[in-house]
């Protein structure tokens, strides 16, 4: 638990300074961008996007699972890796290049003053961000914690410099903010495989059996995280096809700024799946309750003060313009903070080679988000999309929850209640330190 809550405190520390860095990126984004502007660079950024997430195949996951489990050597699964990003990333070229050609696509991008050129440019770095992402992987089932939070740093640190000198200093606009994706893409993938030979060296061969491994497990997790990645998204075509690029650009914002609270789960999960997968099922059945509650209690807390705080904030940051962002931020946050706890359960599912069960809850979520979506949006515009997300999310936290308990043993309570025990790990320390200072200044 020591080690977990050391890794889980590194990455969540990374992940607020990533997240200031990102801060930076989406004030100068919406800023210089403005509403409309900002709209259409996330239709633009969110196609190749979500391509990307159709040909991961499920890699990702099963990466994670074999490099913490060892049964295949770093050397193996790195090189597949590279074999996989390659084929994956022109497969999915060919496919985007057979959509444009069809009429309904045309039509909606022509509805929306979308630049083709642009998405072709975000669309040639897909085999870049594959093997980025394989590799990636690899790092995070190893648990090299310092290593893999190092890269999202300077990954982020790269993008806000980038997108000052050439939205600001340069003002490029909607071409410069695209110029900044395919400009780090190259740099990412660099970077990762410099670190990732520091484990092993990662050669240029193929491993037959890890595919079909791979195949077989990832696969389990890759329709799950596929449909929770169209859970996430899938809401921004649907507001652009019943609002303007204004109204998406006003929603991007809510999104962005609300998804932010789950770095806290993000981080834990992130280390979570491969401790889970590497130790005995009752070790991990008396982790992952603390786990859940404490998360859950932590983000109830932060949800609660951004309620009182995000109207001020966006209108500090972003500007009088970005108001109409404030109602649809709002109602995302209960269902963020359900999913976040979400996260937990299905970190720990996968975990145990049960993936299946978030498949389910990511499929069933995402039926009813579509649903919701079509009848709420044209009602009450950006803010019924939020609604909807809201129900979808905590209908998938509550699916994954019931398989959770039932495949542990462990009971509702333990599982999402604090407990006394835990409000003093966090105080005792604060008192102690307090206590020493009041000493100091005593003497």
């Amino acid at each position: 638990m020591v080690s977990l809550s050391r890794n889980s405190a590194i990455t969540f520390a990374s992940n607020v300074l990533t997240f200031i860095l990102g801060l930076g990126t989406s004030i100068i984004i919406a800023r210089v961008l403005e509403p409309t502007n900002k709209g259409i660079y996330a239709l633009i950024v969110l196609m190749p996007t979500i391509l990307l997430k159709f040909g991961t195949l499920g890699i990702e996951a099963s990466n994670v699972y074999f490099s913490g489990n060892r049964k295949y050597t770093i050397s193996s699964i790195g090189s597949n890796s590279l074999f996989y990003g390659v084929t994956l990333g022109l497969a999915l070229i060919l496919i985007f290049w057979i959509v444009n050609t069809t009429e309904m696509y045309q039509n909606f991008i022509n509805s929306k003053n979308l630049n083709t050129s642009y998405i072709w440019l975000l669309m040639l770095t897909l085999p870049f961000s594959l093997i980025s992402g394989f590799l990636n992987s690899i790092l995070i089932g190893r648990e090299k914690v310092i290593q893999f939070n190092c890269l999202s740093i300077l990954g982020i640190g790269l993008q806000v410099i980038f997108l000052f000198i050439l939205l600001i200093l340069l003002d490029l606009g909607v071409f410069g903010a695209i110029i900044v994706s395919v400009v780090i893409c190259p740099i990412n993938l660099v970077l990762m495989i410099v670190f990732v030979n520091k484990i092993e060296k990662v050669k240029f061969s193929f491993n037959a059996r890890l595919l079909s491994d791979s195949l077989r497990y990832g696969t389990k997790a890759y329709f799950g995280n596929l449909a929770q990645f169209l859970n996430y998204r899938l809401d921004i075509f649907i507001v652009a096809y019943f609002l303007t690029t204004t109204d998406v650009g006003y929603y991007a914002l809510a999104v962005g700024l609300a998804e932010k609270l789950w770095m806290l789960p993000g981080s834990i999960a992130t280390i979570l799946f491969p401790r889970v997968s590497s130790i005995k099922i009752q070790d991990a059945n008396n982790l992952t309750p603390k786990v859940s509650r404490n998360t859950l209690f932590i983000m109830l807390l932060l949800a609660l003060g951004l309620l009182f705080v995000c109207k001020p904030v966006i209108r500090i940051m972003y500007g009088f313009a970005y108001l109409p962002s404030v109602k649809p931020f709002m109602l995302l946050l209960p269902g963020i903070v359900a999913l976040g706890v979400g996260k937990i359960f299905t970190a720990d599912l996968a975990g145990r080679g049960r993936p299946e069960f978030g498949t389910l809850a990511a499929f069933v979520s995402l039926a009813i988000n579509i649903c919701l979506n079509i009848w709420f949006i044209p009602k009450w515009g950006i803010a019924g999309a939020a609604f909807a997300s809201t129900i979808a999310y905590s209908l998938a936290t509550l699916i994954a929850l019931i398989a959770y308990l039932e495949i542990s043993g462990n009971s509702l309570l333990d599982t999402l209640i604090i407990k006394k025990q835990d409000i003093q790990t966090y105080f005792l320390p604060i008192l102690h330190r307090l206590k020493m200072l009041l000493v100091d200044f005593n003497k």
